[in-house]
């Protein structure tokens, strides 16, 4: 599938081998969904990735039919996923923890698997990583991409539901040999919940961006003379272009001169409702929509764009959102206009340098500071970001720094000779 939240899995998965690890990845055979990345499975299967895929229903599935969903009306969309968390726990994918437990035991029994590697969410995947680990008592590495119990897109109908989960993640933390995390909030809720566990039990490894997708991208990309917003992914929950929107509409309003001289590019599919609010705000004209675009176009337009648009949504849990579009976007070396709530990527953002932060929700501000970046960029002064800080998420290096971790748990020297290193990777 194609979207932003498989990058830090298959970037990982790729560069294992840069480290002698021979990642097996153990998925699902997606049935359908709204978008597919091509590009990016074909990369793993040029550096040698071994996927093995549980079955589905029917003979039609998304590797062998192009068709795609429709992007359904966010508010039924919304609705149906919290009728289904009603009766699935922990998530959506609870069925696939059988037949994936299953599947990997059948690769770990043929082949000379040292490590377990889960990645969640969904939080299924560390479930089936604690049934490995105590099945065959290989070291069980499970990495935390959002936190499983504040997550803003968790939603639990009564307390009875969040209690079911924390037993869950009990089991996974008292089964698990190391625990990863993508921020210090993340860390620190696991901590807090949990008080057997240490300070120095759980590490963080945060979402980075591939420096090979920068380098071999080219930036001649159709454009106009105008100043380029971009915002790259989908639009879901509390994410919403409402009030950048909003907040151009009223930068227009108070220096119409610009309207020609500006325009906002969305990189994916737009439901009807966000083209209606485009219509709304008499914005047709100054929104260019490419549709879905494949992870390298994704970055052929970012290199081609002037200011990187970030938004994330206020109210709960928000402050433990590390999206991974923020890492894309340090990659590209951009100003960015980050439209968010106090927390863990404010933090990060803030050593960024070039960069202008706003409340997600308040579009006089985002307008002020639209209008601000404008007259940078008429002078030629758009802000350069710290270059030191954007190199400590090469995902390079973060790879490296997770299979230290392996090795240090299979009592591997990096300076030891050759040995066969297999690690087996659930995931969706």
């Amino acid at each position: 599938m194609g979207t932003g939240s498989v990058l830090r899995t298959v970037k990982f998965l790729k560069y294992f081998p840069s480290f002698d690890w021979q990642p097996y990845v153990v998925t699902i055979t997606p049935k359908s969904y709204y978008s597919k990345d091509d590009q990016l499975l074909n990369e793993l299967k040029v550096d040698g990735v071994k996927i093995f895929r549980t079955p589905c229903r029917g003979r039609k599935n998304l590797l062998t039919d192009n068709k795609l969903k429709r992007l359904p009306n966010e508010g039924k969309r919304l609705f149906f996923k919290r009728i289904k968390q009603f009766y699935r726990i922990p998530d959506l994918q609870k069925k696939w923890r059988k037949k994936a437990t299953k599947l990997a035991s059948e690769i770990i029994e043929k082949e000379n698997i040292r490590i377990i590697f889960a990645t969640a969410p969904p939080f299924t995947d560390l479930l089936v990583g604690a049934d490995l680990k105590k099945k065959y008592n290989i070291p069980l590495v499970v990495d935390y991409r959002d936190s499983w119990l504040y997550s803003p897109t968790n939603f639990y109908p009564l307390p009875y539901y969040r209690y079911l989960n924390t037993k869950k993640e009990i089991e996974v933390i008292r089964t698990a040999d190391e625990i990863i995390t993508v921020n210090r909030r993340i860390k620190e809720y696991i901590i807090e919940n949990y008080h057997n566990v240490r300070h120095e039990d759980v590490n963080i490894i945060p979402h980075g961006y591939d420096q090979q997708d920068f380098d071999s991208a080219s930036t001649q990309l159709p454009r106009t003379n105008k100043m380029r917003f971009t915002y790259a992914g989908s639009f879901f929950d509390s994410i919403s272009p409402k009030y950048f929107l909003e907040g151009l509409s009223i930068a227009i309003n108070k220096r119409p001169e610009i309207k020609k001289k500006i325009e906002a590019c969305f990189l994916g599919i737009l439901s009807k409702e966000n083209l209606q609010l485009i219509s709304r705000y008499n914005l047709t004209e100054l929104v260019y929509n490419p549709g879905y675009v494949n992870h390298r176009e994704c970055i052929k337009y970012l290199l081609s764009s002037d200011i990187l648009w970030l938004m994330i949504g206020s109210g709960k849990g928000e402050d433990v959102v590390s999206t991974v579009k923020m890492f894309e976007y340090f990659g590209a070396r951009k100003p960015i206009l980050a439209c968010i709530p106090d927390g863990t990527a404010k933090s990060s953002l803030r050593h960024y340098n070039s960069v202008k932060i706003c409340e997600p929700d308040d579009p006089e501000a985002i307008s002020g500071l639209i209008l601000e970046y404008y007259d940078l960029y008429s002078a030629n002064r758009l802000p350069d970001p710290n270059e030191e800080m954007v190199l400590n998420y090469d995902v390079k290096k973060l790879t490296h720094q997770l299979v230290r971790y392996f090795e240090f748990l299979i009592d591997i020297s990096p300076q030891s000779v050759f040995q066969e290193k297999k690690i087996i990777t659930n995931t969706i």
